[in-house]
Formats: structure tokens, sequence, C-alpha cells
């Protein structure tokens, strides 16, 4: 499949459109006032072409650690030695949120080898790796954009570690995700909901249950507003890459609106 094709979903009838229309990252619950609005779509429409003409990078040099080891982000100290003036390594910011996992025991969750960034181009990245549960909420849970995104770790801030002692599971709001007939009647034509796509790789979570947390957007520019009701994400449950022709490591938290979910009553968002 390639990144001008489109993908449809026999069995529940619903079509999701080209590569860039199925990226939830491009395609988020907000309202652009204009011209603001106008500036973004022009600058996915420019990286798709680029795509188109170029092609998509190659995978970069895999981590040293593989998915499932375990791993300890360096103390602050360690870290600093490894960025230049502006906290980069080799181009890669390590961001406010993450100094809050510094000496912080995670399992390696996915290898990152090409991701889309936050420009909307394919980047190919070397010896980097998300850890599960370090997202740009930070370890407190108060931090970040909202979005929940996998945080990036090169493997010069992290060294090997033994697993920890589970930690206790905190109190939560739970959600199943409702069948794939009941979520098509709350699509358009496009397979999208208020311009959100439900996107490749998602059906395979219908009938499950999750731990579920409302997304309330944090730092928004002033032009941007939240749109098309309340959206949910479902602990553990991130893109596979399969809206983008081969792949993308990036690791967004799918979303998921309140229609294609049965919320169960009870405990607050966690």
């Amino acid at each position: 499949m390639t990144a001008e094709t489109s993908w449809f979903d026999g069995a529940a009838g619903m079509r999701c459109g080209t590569a860039a229309e199925r990226c939830q990252y491009k395609n988020l619950p907000l309202c652009d006032l204009p011209p603001l609005g106008v500036v973004r779509r022009a600058r996915l429409a420019f990286e798709d072409l680029r795509e188109s003409r170029s092609g998509l990078p190659a995978p970069g040099r895999p981590s040293r650690f593989s998915v499932g080891d375990w791993v300890r982000v360096k103390d602050e100290a360690a870290v600093r030695a490894t960025l230049d003036a502006e906290d980069r390594h080799r181009g890669l910011w390590f961001t406010r949120s993450q100094w809050s996992f510094c000496g912080g025991v995670h399992r390696v969750e996915r290898v990152v080898r090409r991701m889309v960034d936050d420009h909307y181009r394919m980047r190919r990245l070397a010896d980097t790796v998300t850890l599960a549960g370090a997202t740009c909420h930070g370890a407190d849970g108060t931090q970040g954009c909202g979005l929940d995104c996998a945080l990036l770790f090169r493997d010069a801030w992290l060294e090997p570690a033994s697993a920890p002692l589970p930690p206790a599971r905190p109190a939560t709001r739970w959600a199943t995700v409702r069948s794939l007939a009941e979520i098509s009647a709350t699509l358009g034509a496009d397979g999208r909901l208020d311009g959100v796509p439900f996107q490749p790789g998602m059906e395979r979570h219908v009938g499950t249950r999750h731990g579920a947390f409302e997304l309330r957007h944090r730092s928004l520019a002033w032009w941007q507003r939240p749109a098309g009701g309340r959206w949910f994400i479902l602990r553990g449950l991130r893109c596979g890459g399969e809206p983008v022709a081969n792949g993308c490591d990036r690791q967004c938290a799918l979303l998921w609106h309140e229609s294609w979910l049965r919320l169960e009553p009870g405990t607050a968002d966690s």
C-alpha cells in the first residue's frame, strides 16, 4: 500500500482515505482559526508532495536495546553530559517532561527508526527507543500538551537495569471499545468523525476493556480550540504505524471518541 492508495475495511464499510488523512496526529480534534489553519494545511500538503517525489527515508540504525529490555534512565548529571547548549543530542531534544524520568526504570516499548516529526515530515532516527509509561505527561502526570505522546530516549541516556517490583494500579475510569458496526455508524463517508479518522489498526481493539482518561489539551496555540466533543486516551493503546506507508515509530496515543466507547461509571480520570 502506498501513500496515494486508500484503506478500506470491507466488513465495517469504512473508507479512511489517503495516508495523510488516516494519521490521527495530522488530524487532531482541533479547530484552527483562519488564517493559521490554512498555513497548517499548506504545510501538510507540502510534506505529502515532498514524500511523493523523494520517497520515505530509510530507517535509522537500531538501538542497542531490544523491545522488552529493562533500562534505567541515567541521572540528570549523566544525561546533561551528553547534551549541547540547547539540551539536544545529535539534534534530538531532551524535553522538560523527560527530566522527571531520570533515575526511573522502564521497559523498552519500541525501537524507533523512523517517525513523523512535529512538522509532519518523516524523519529517520538512530539509537533511539520509547519506554513504557514514559510520556509527555511526565512522571507525575501533570506535564505535556495532553496528547500523552511517547517520549524518545537515545541509547546514550539509558543503561541496562533489572525489572522493578510492579507498582500498585492506580484508580482509573474504564471503557470498552464498541463494535465496528456501532463505530461505523458514527463515521462519515471518509471514515472520520469531526475530522478525526478511525484509522487502520484501531479495529483490533474492538470489544477490549482499558483504563481511560479524557483528553484535556494543554498549551494550545491561541488560534486553536478543541472540537468534536469528548475524546479519550486508552491506556496502552498506541498507533502501530499502520496509517503511514511502510510504518511510523512515533507511537502516538490513539484517540477514541466517547461514542466509540462504553464508559463505565465510577472513578474519575487518572
